[in-house]
């Protein structure tokens, strides 16, 4: 696999990127960012239709893995901050 595709399908994985698929596989009103385990699409509702409340940021579970909280991380608040990788940096800093 050229490396390229390989960042890409990891950036898909852990929502750093938006997934370009036409037509969307979602519901009305949601959006694909990243994949979930089985490699279907993580269906997160669009930002411009949530209401604004407070959110929390999760916390590893006891004995979680590092990649598999970040995804659950990065799906409960993927839109909360202007760019993912906003969000991926606050995911991690809760990691440690």
């Amino acid at each position: 696999m050229k490396p390229e595709k390989l960042q890409q399908l990891i950036d898909i994985r852990f929502g750093k990127k938006k997934m370009e698929i036409e037509p969307n596989p979602c519901w009305e009103g949601y959006e694909p960012i990243g994949l979930k385990e089985d490699g279907s699409p993580n269906c997160v509702p669009i930002k411009e239709n949530q209401k604004k409340e407070e959110f929390v940021i999760p916390t590893p579970e006891g004995g979680e893995a590092e990649d598999k909280y970040i995804s659950r991380c990065m799906s409960a608040i993927a839109g909360e901050y202007d760019t993912q990788e906003q969000a991926l940096a606050v995911c991690y800093a809760q990691l440690k």
